[in-house]
């Protein structure tokens, strides 16, 4: 039985022929092209096609200047080494570079075999791994720098603007060092990954295998989350609230948590789905389809709200870029998900009731909310400090403030743009914001510069837009494996813009 012949299948099709039939889908038509005709859409085009000049700016130009300097010594270097054994064994580990990608790329598989593995290792391995790819990335330019040229992109400039604020923040604002420099660290460390792997993944071939790595590393945890599912793995009761006794289990893998699986689901679906839409081969078609299923079952299992609402997000970017009349059939397809699926709908419609509303009032979400915001008030500007209040850092100290005679215990704040509001201030969050703005931009400069690898450039895109999402409702750039991979698959993205810009 293939999914042609499937119920669901019959679903999508009728809703789609009622649709396609309907007075809705001929005014989306006009407007549609009454829009593609306007001033304000060629000026959004303009927008969008901006962000190229960034390949012609002096510091780019500089930074060209250095490398075309660099390249005799390499020579010499080279011919004065010709023969040597350890030479040769360098380039040999340069030339299979993609190798240490894969394994990097494998991480909650990676990161669990070390942990059980390498002893006082398990804590820094991805630290000492990032400095080990820059010395093959410098290796590299040393074997291959005949017509290297400095890979940029238009996001380094962002994120460089946002390192800075960070910095700024730490020396301003920082009630104990030690404390802060422990908080600057886990907001800015993975984002260097960006900066790497945009010079490492130098071809578009490349940046599609770390994609499909991702997916497969992905497959095979919805795989093993459908079978805790099956099972009904232990879990913690604080998982869940006492008033939802439908949820008799929820899934995390190999993690430690479900809303960090949601969240790699979030990412790693569309990328399915563009892999799916992109290949031509039936067999590796099938092996997309199927495995994106298992995902998007998996992620059901999680019940993880926060992921739902940044999954929804996710697709509804990417049926927007795909085929924009396809949103309302999307939308019923959920909404009657949602119905068919008692424990889907309990966990959405509970969200809704006055019961949630209390227990969240009672040491959840809101009441969070409410007190970061009343910690907040002792620095609305500079913020607190970083690593003092709402994640893992000032967990790990133990930190307190007094607000109002009453001591308040630092927590998860659930929500990663409060956590930055409370300990940088308005200009930490206006920074951070604009810096999530700038990936999705330029996530859309990515897709629209050419068509090539368009549907998996609008995966990875809705990937990342949905966890810019889910943030909003997790601390998820608080995790290692999360961010690390956020960024990236930003510098996957970006590296297709480079290379297709640099061309133009």
């Amino acid at each position: 039985m293939t999914f042609k012949d499937s119920f669901i299948f019959r679903i999508i099709c009728l809703v789609s022929e009622v649709f396609n039939a309907s007075f809705i889908k001929s005014l989306a038509d006009r407007l549609g092209r009454l829009f593609g005709e306007s001033c304000i859409c060629r000026l959004i085009r303009a927008y969008i096609g901006g962000g190229m000049g960034i390949l012609r700016c002096k510091t780019v130009g500089l930074m060209n200047a250095c490398l075309n300097a660099a390249k005799k010594p390499c020579d010499r270097l080279l011919s004065l080494c010709e023969g040597s054994l350890v030479l040769k064994l360098l380039k040999k580990i340069t030339e299979h570079k993609a190798i240490f990608l894969y394994i990097l790329i494998s991480y909650p598989f990676t990161d669990l075999l070390i942990r059980k593995t390498a002893g006082a290792l398990a804590g820094p391995w991805d630290e000492l791994y990032f400095f080990g790819l820059l010395l093959i990335l410098g290796l590299d330019f040393i074997f291959n720098h005949k017509d290297r040229k400095y890979v940029v992109s238009p996001l380094d400039l962002p994120l460089v603007i946002f390192l800075a604020v960070m910095y700024c923040c730490y020396f301003v604002v920082s009630p104990d060092r030690k404390i802060g420099f422990e908080g600057l660290r886990a907001v800015c460390e993975y984002m260097f990954w960006f900066f790497l792997i945009l010079k490492l993944c130098d071809s578009d071939k490349l940046g599609k295998r770390l994609c499909i790595c991702l997916f497969v590393i992905m497959g095979i945890m919805a795989v093993h989350g459908i079978y805790q599912y099956i099972t009904a793995a232990p879990m913690p009761t604080s998982w869940v609230d006492h008033n939802e006794a439908g949820v008799r289990t929820r899934v995390y893998s190999i993690l430690t948590s479900p809303n960090v699986l949601g969240c790699l689901f979030t990412m790693t679906i569309p990328i399915g789905a563009g892999l799916f839409l992109e290949e031509t081969n039936r067999l590796k078609k099938l092996f997309y389809g199927i495995i994106t299923l298992c995902m998007l079952a998996s992620l059901a299992f999680t019940f993880s709200r926060g992921a739902w609402v940044g999954f929804m997000g996710a697709v509804f970017v990417f049926v927007v870029f795909y085929d924009a009349r396809l949103l309302i059939p999307v939308v019923v397809l959920g909404l009657l998900v949602i119905f068919l699926v008692p424990e889907i709908g309990g966990r959405i419609s509970y969200m809704l009731s006055p019961e949630y509303i209390e227990s969240s009032m009672n040491g959840g979400r809101l009441i969070r909310w409410i007190d970061g915001l009343k910690v907040w008030a002792y620095g609305k500007y500079a913020g607190v400090g970083l690593g003092h209040f709402g994640g893992a850092v000032a967990m790990n100290h133990g930190m307190q403030y007094l607000v109002a005679d009453e001591y308040i215990d630092t927590f998860y704040m659930d929500n990663y743009y409060l956590k930055t509001m409370i300990e940088t201030g308005v200009i930490g969050l206006a920074a951070f914001v604009f810096l999530m703005y700038e990936v999705f931009i330029n996530s859309i400069r990515a897709v629209c510069i050419s068509p090539d690898h368009r549907y998996l450039k609008t995966g990875i895109m809705s990937g990342l837009f949905g966890v810019i999402i889910h943030n909003a409702f997790e601390n998820i750039f608080e995790v290692p494996m999360a961010s690390t991979y956020f960024w990236i698959l930003a510098a996957v993205l970006m590296g297709f813009w480079y290379r297709k810009a640099a061309e133009k």
